[in-house]
């Protein structure tokens, strides 16, 4: 297993998760948009106020393009990477994709409760309310979220280490069960299950 990718929307754990995962294998962690803010030299509000979310998606896509080669790594990303379909299915050629999941409310509630967070991330859809926003963006992204992902996780009631020990189960679970078989081969059978 080369990589581990976590996707998923705003505030589902995918930093604290990864971090704790990271650990647990053994690998390197990395955040895509700890890694744009400091390659652009500013915060991701600052860099769409200047130059506006088209510029931002467009570097997403760069990075996501060059991370593609990283080895041993739980990558952390924003949670608009998975609509860079074409760079999204080079990421996947090395990497077991994990969808962090939480319910509406859940999202809605963990945004609200981070101060940061409005600061951190400009509204995406303007002239809605933060919620509306946010079931907007759910409704547009599960669906991509679903099919670029390996393994699904809600993360509404359990902290980073118990879902990080999931995702540990679910890997030494697919080694045993695929020897011999592909990485992808694995992911097939372990979203039957």
């Amino acid at each position: 297993m080369n990589n581990i990718v976590l996707t998923g929307f705003r505030a589902t754990g995918k930093t604290s998760v990864g971090k704790a995962l990271a650990t647990k294998l053994g690998y390197a962690f990395s955040d895509t948009d700890r890694l744009l803010c400091e390659r652009l030299h500013a915060p991701i509000a600052d860099i769409v106020a200047r130059h506006g979310w088209p510029f931002f998606r467009q570097a997403e896509a760069q990075l996501l393009r060059e991370l593609a080669s990283m080895t041993h790594t739980v990558l952390a990303t924003g949670g608009g990477a998975i609509q860079h379909h074409a760079e999204w299915s080079l990421l996947r050629t090395h990497s077991y994709v994990v969808w962090l999941d939480a319910d509406l409310a859940t999202i809605s509630k963990r945004i609200a409760a981070d101060a940061a967070s409005a600061a951190q991330r400009p509204a995406l859809v303007q002239g809605l309310t933060a919620h509306d926003e946010i079931e907007t963006l759910l409704e547009q992204r599960r669906p991509l979220y679903a099919a670029g992902s390996d393994l699904r996780l809600d993360t509404a009631n359990d902290d980073p280490e118990t879902l990080a020990e999931r995702i540990v189960e679910q890997l030494k679970r697919m080694a045993n069960e695929g020897r011999g078989k592909t990485l992808r081969d694995r992911a097939k059978v372990a979203a039957k299950g």
